[in-house]
């Protein structure tokens, strides 16, 4: 199995727009670097390029061809005293480099952003931004001087997209993020549940319509770095909180852009869902673990629609879901959390956000143990709002449904082309055996035959 991959090196000097290559025989070639496969391709690129030349950088775009199976990465250099001739480097024209190097496409790509018109290239790809950045947030924060330290630490990267964290002299660092198709509309989820839950996210400092951007200051640590339960347990009553709040503003969440998994939208979806599944289970070659028969797909299709009805009839209120929940994306700031990351976000049953949290916690053998707490303590909060029977059909449900809100997710893969990616059948094939096991639980079974 392929673990690692090649990423081309267009290391830029900014100042002089000069492009670095090795010299060779009548040509230039760029240099490679191997990074895991699974990984963020800029946090390891520039990672790996201060360990190998004590330079600080940031990728600026990766260039993709499709006839070329090694991408270009085009590398800002930030250390203005690197004496790269002593590193073998010379400087070169994109048209010098070799064939073997780049790719016509790429070629193009790379000349652009060196020379082009820089209307006509893509934000984040435009050799400086780093430096707009940073002058947009000092303009944005009128009431303190914003000294940066050039601490930068790059996690994403395209012309469309970034995610950067920028460390200052003193005060907080701040993080910028912004987003492109098909995570556009993540902007102004955020903003709108900023406004909203300033509470539940990290404090809102700018945001540009035409980056697509927004900043906030650092709001903590990811509760991975220090995984205990009374650390969960705020992050379960912070989310309960959250998502009660949510119940009064769910039209103006759906007009910002958060995705409709509401029960009667999922229902109609079951159908769609379960005939992918069974084209994804007879595309399977591998024999390490059993098919899920038709047979058996179409009795968990009619026992999803059938928990989607019984969850109707509970009336219980919609609320704000994540779907893309994790102890990644939940900060922690030794107070209160922090909820980030909503480009999945959807209005739905709250409970299955629960249940995505919940099952992390279940899967690992060290805190298993603390799931009855978990439990308890999101029931005391929703009790203020529902009956303790209502409360208990819905922790019966969520396993089965929150496996297929998450499958489902925007619900747009099921006219996309990405019916046909590999990686996605194998992934959609795990989370239906994951469904069947959910729908085997007595419990569920005793429910939907009431």
């Amino acid at each position: 199995m392929i673990e690692h991959a090649d990423y081309r090196l267009a290391l830029i000097l900014p100042h002089s727009r000069q492009l670095l290559g090795i010299p060779g025989p009548g040509t230039v070639e760029l240099p490679v670097v191997r990074i895991p496969l699974w990984e963020r391709p800029a946090e390891q690129l520039t990672r790996q390029i201060e360990a190998r030349w004590k330079i600080r950088t940031i990728v600026l775009d990766i260039l993709v061809d499709p006839g070329s199976e090694t991408a270009c990465a085009v590398i800002e250099v930030r250390t203005t005293s690197w004496d790269f001739a002593r590193e073998g480097f010379c400087v070169a024209q994109p048209d010098r480099v070799g064939d073997s190097s780049l790719a016509e496409s790429q070629r193009r790509s790379l000349s652009a952003i060196l020379f082009g018109n820089e209307a006509e290239i893509k934000v984040f790809s435009r050799i400086g931004w780093i430096e707009r950045a940073q002058e947009w947030i000092q303009t944005s924060v009128p009431d303190r001087a914003i000294a940066f330290s050039g601490e930068i630490h790059q996690l994403n990267s395209s012309g469309s997209f970034a995610l950067v964290r920028l460390g200052t002299r003193q005060g907080p660092a701040y993080w910028l993020k912004a987003t492109g198709e098909p995570n556009d509309r993540e902007f102004i989820v955020t903003i709108t549940l900023s406004k909203f839950f300033p509470q539940h996210l990290p404090p809102l400092v700018a945001e540009r319509d035409d980056w697509n951007a927004w900043v906030t200051e650092e709001a903590g640590k990811p509760l991975r770095d220090s995984f205990t339960l009374p650390r969960i347990e705020q992050t379960i009553a912070d989310l309960a909180q959250l998502q009660l709040r949510s119940t009064e503003h769910i039209p103006d969440l759906l007009i910002a852009g958060c995705f409709d998994q509401r029960a009667p939208v999922l229902k109609a979806h079951v159908g769609e869902l379960i005939s992918y599944l069974e084209r994804a289970m007879a595309c399977q070659s591998s024999t390490d673990v059993p098919r899920l028969a038709t047979g058996r797909l179409r009795e968990l299709g009619r026992m999803l629609e059938d928990a989607c009805s019984r969850m109707e009839d509970l009336r219980m209120p919609d609320a704000l879901v994540h779907n893309d929940i994790n102890s990644g994306n939940i900060l922690f700031n030794g107070l209160r959390c922090f909820f980030v990351d909503w480009a999945e976000a959807c209005i739905g049953n709250p409970f299955s956000t629960f249940q995505q949290l919940y099952e992390q916690v279940a899967r690992d053998k060290q805190t298993q143990e603390w799931c009855p707490r978990l439990k308890a303590l999101y029931r005391q909060r929703w009790r203020t709002v529902l009956t303790e029977s209502q409360i208990d059909s819905a922790f019966v449900l969520a396993p089965l449904l929150a496996i297929a809100s998450y499958l489902y997710g925007r619900g747009t893969w099921l006219t996309s082309s990405s019916h046909g990616n590999l990686r996605f059948q194998s992934y959609a094939r795990s989370l239906a055996r994951h469904m069947d096991r959910a729908a085997r639980t007595p419990q569920l079974q005793e429910l939907l035959c009431r």
